[in-house]
């Protein structure tokens, strides 16, 4: 959201880098059936809300905020769900350590907006430009997170 620009929660869309939209696109779109069955490496993700919701927690993980220098709304943040909610609720607390952070709606998305732009990064260079599918990229990606996590 540009600074001086106030917006309420209602009409706010979660953003994502424009240097990153591309990525988000060609990651969330499904193929069509004639590309499935024809074998073209399909999509991993359902929609953008659900790479968003994994990026974000990647640069949580990694500790890669980064601010987006050119926004582009991929949806409307009524597109989370209850427990989607709860999680950003939940990473908000822990980056600010303030429970009043979660009278600020806007701030909490801002937030996982950054870390989701940090997030992308890994996930392009280890599911987009690595050689092989996308979908087992993805797994050796998701598979070295929970093995970072346990050691």
């Amino acid at each position: 959201m540009e600074k001086g620009k106030q917006q309420s929660v209602e009409q706010y869309r979660i953003s994502v880098d424009e240097s990153h939209h591309s990525t988000y696109q060609e990651l969330a779109k499904r193929t069509d059936r004639e590309n499935t069955e024809k074998g073209t490496d399909i999509r991993p993700f359902e929609n953008m809300k659900n790479l968003f919701m994994l990026a974000t927690f990647i640069g949580y993980n990694n500790d890669k905020r980064i601010p987006l220098e050119k926004g582009i709304g991929i949806f409307n943040w009524r597109g989370f769900s209850t427990d989607e909610v709860s999680l950003l609720d939940a990473l908000s607390i822990a980056v600010t350590n303030e429970v009043d952070v979660l009278n600020d709606r806007i701030k909490i998305l801002q937030i996982a907006e950054e870390y989701a732009n940090g997030g992308i990064l890994q996930i392009e260079e280890e599911v987009c430009e690595m050689p092989g599918a996308r979908i087992g990229n993805l797994l050796d990606l998701l598979a070295n997170c929970i093995q970072h996590e346990s050691a």
